[in-house]
């Protein structure tokens, strides 16, 4: 582990490049960091980007696994990583672990960011998306992202428990050409598994049911691949977007 993450873990720290120390109230918990960093080094990614940047941590723990690859380069997004929340501290300790040189940075909103590096045609080999938690702010940043990701890339999500974002994790394993790549798992059963089973059992064959029921009972996590409890997920892409603006394939998530 890079010496200034291991610092900023041990203390809960941070420190501005003027000085002042911030005093972290949350941070990327260790498993996350540990998860990203598994599979970018699983991916070996030549480019990567990740939305939200905040003290730095995450992605720190996305360019300690980068080195292993050739020619890395990782891109953040982060409005408000100069202004008064942050003061630039994401990007000082990046500089401190020795990544200035792969980063680049974007201080944008990611729904302008996103579209002008289409734009730009950039492409990407693993993104983290990790910015506004609401679906469609969420939505939006998947969107590009996937327009931008190589066949066989990989695009990662933290706070899969959060209704925007559990969400979507449900839309892309539904409805587009991705497959779920690593969960972070957890060893608790839900209590309803097998009320789950049953329900979707019963749905199959009474479409009455299905009318009633919502998707999540119809078609239950575990079976998408979204572990009970998954903190973490990471979906692979498996092929392009052959859909047609008449497209009917649509199915509930």
């Amino acid at each position: 582990m890079n010496p200034v993450l291991k610092e900023i873990i041990e203390t809960r720290c941070c420190r501005a490049e003027s000085g002042e120390v911030f005093k972290l109230e949350y941070q990327v918990p260790v498993e996350v960091g540990e998860f990203l960093g598994a599979v970018v080094a699983e991916v070996k990614p030549e480019r990567s980007m990740e939305v939200g940047l905040a003290f730095g941590i995450s992605a720190m723990y996305i360019c300690d696994a980068l080195p292993k690859t050739p020619r890395p380069r990782h891109l953040v997004i982060d409005p408000g990583q100069l202004g008064p929340d942050f003061k630039g501290t994401g990007l000082h300790n990046l500089r401190r672990a020795g990544y200035g040189d792969i980063i680049e940075f974007r201080e944008q909103p990611s729904q302008q960011a996103l579209p002008q590096l289409e734009a730009e045609g950039r492409q990407f080999d693993f993104a983290f998306i990790d910015g506004i938690h609401t679906f469609d702010h969420a939505l939006v940043d998947f969107f590009y992202v996937d327009r931008m990701l190589r066949v066989g890339g990989v695009v990662a999500f933290d706070d899969v428990g959060w209704p925007g974002i559990h969400k979507l994790c449900r839309f892309i394993a539904t409805n587009r050409a991705y497959r779920m790549f690593r969960c972070q798992k957890t060893e608790r059963q839900p209590r309803n598994t097998l009320q789950h089973r049953a329900l979707s059992a019963l749905a199959a064959r009474m479409n009455k049911v299905r009318d009633v029921l919502s998707p999540e009972f119809l078609q239950p996590d575990m079976k998408l691949g979204l572990w009970p409890g998954c903190r973490c997920a990471a979906f692979q892409k498996v092929s392009g977007d052959t859909r047609i603006w008449k497209d009917d394939t649509h199915r509930t998530f």
